[in-house]
């Protein structure tokens, strides 16, 4: 199979086994396919597209960090009312873990792409043009469409350590908050030496003035599983220039802004210290200002949780499947059941990344229970 082979519809439904529903499935090729993350958003800004990443698995041969990757992999569309394929780019710096990273502008017909590890591509949708290649990273862009924000945690680099934003053409590089600003705000950064922090997951409000931060402790500086760490990790808010940073609270793994942006959900335990006790992990929600922070629901769960549009209900996964939390109901449920189970415990296997679209109507998800990633959609 070419690339430009791939644009006829590979969509087909089944019928879940176990909980019933109707599953689409919506990639079928012998390429492993990923949307991006489970707080980025693949569709486009008027909701005819979904932007996807995909790359041969034997391709996959670059050791890159924790992960496997290729420099030959592909952007690609997906149309909804067609549900045809569209080749967008080629050349893409793709990873096992979030693929190429496509990123659609808020406000242009324009998708960001990794081309390098630390290089960022963008292409016009419309022609399908490269329109500017630029040294940096990409996280997210601000819902203004204005700035990039991303992180560097390399030791051996002349580049300080910390939170950046540049201009969406790649111009004005600033360092808004060093590692070492935040590292003085960490509560517990008695129990480690800066060298071992390392800051990521730069998350925006939707007004585009705040964002959050995380940080893990690495054993040592070159650790690649800083998330093993026996120490409380923690997540900080940001302003836009970094004028103002505060912490805001321990956590146990990923963390997401609600819609409105008032109120952040992360993944915790009840039972949690720096001496190694992680015990009955549970959702968390706590409001901007740090106060009110509690359990949404006394259910054992983690794991990418991202909140419905309306706030009303969660997504995550755990081994078996897609869930659905249901906050005013205080129920979990199973939507879809990973048959047969996969490998989603290291960055080298396929992590689902739950999302709901953007009117709260589907949840997308990735799932290699085919042998390898691809697209399926549930609808509510």
């Amino acid at each position: 199979m070419t690339t430009h082979q791939r644009n006829r519809p590979e969509r087909s439904t089944f019928v879940d086994q176990r909980t019933g529903r109707t599953i689409e499935r919506l990639t079928n090729s012998p390429m492993a396919d990923l949307h991006t993350y489970y707080d980025i958003c693949p569709w486009s800004p008027h909701g005819r597209y979904l932007v996807f990443s995909a790359a041969y698995p034997a391709d996959l041969t670059i050791v890159h960090r924790d992960t496997l990757a290729t420099d030959k992999g592909q952007i690609y569309l997906l149309d909804l009312n067609t549900y045809e394929l569209r080749f967008l780019a080629e050349n893409a710096f793709y990873n096992t873990h979030t693929g190429a990273f496509p990123v659609w502008h808020p406000t242009k017909n324009q998708v960001f792409f990794y081309t390098g590890p630390e290089e960022v591509s963008v292409v016009d949708v419309e022609s399908g043009a490269l329109l500017r290649t630029m040294k940096g990273g990409i996280r997210q862009l601000s819902p203004d469409g204005e700035l990039l924000s991303w992180t560097t945690n390399d030791i051996r680099t002349d580049l300080p350590r910390g939170v950046y934003t540049m201009q969406e053409d790649g111009a004005d590089l600033t360092l808004i908050v060093s590692t070492e600003a935040l590292y003085e705000l960490t509560p517990n950064n008695h129990l480690f030496h800066i060298d071992q922090m390392t800051v990521g997951n730069t998350k925006w409000t939707p007004d585009a003035q705040h964002m959050l931060v995380a940080m893990w402790i690495k054993a040592t500086p070159d650790d690649l599983s800083p998330w093993n760490s026996a120490l409380r990790r923690s997540i900080y808010i940001v302003s836009r220039d970094g004028s103002e940073r505060r912490w805001l609270t321990y956590f146990g793994h990923h963390h997401s802004w609600t819609a409105a942006g008032a109120k952040v959900l992360y993944s915790g335990y009840r039972q949690h210290t720096d001496e190694g006790l992680r015990e009955e992990p549970r959702l968390y929600m706590i409001d901007f200002d740090g106060s009110d922070n509690k359990v949404v629901i006394d259910h054992p769960l983690g794991g990418h949780p991202i909140a419905s549009p309306d706030g009303d209900k969660i997504t995550t996964w755990d081994d078996r499947g897609v869930l659905l939390v249901d906050l005013a109901a205080q129920s979990v449920d199973h939507l879809a059941m990973f048959m047969p189970p996969f490998d989603h415990k290291t960055h080298r296997g396929t992590h689902p990344h739950c999302l709901w679209s953007p009117d709260g109507s589907q949840i997308l998800y990735n799932s290699a229970q085919s042998g390898h990633s691809q697209l399926y959609r549930i609808t509510l």
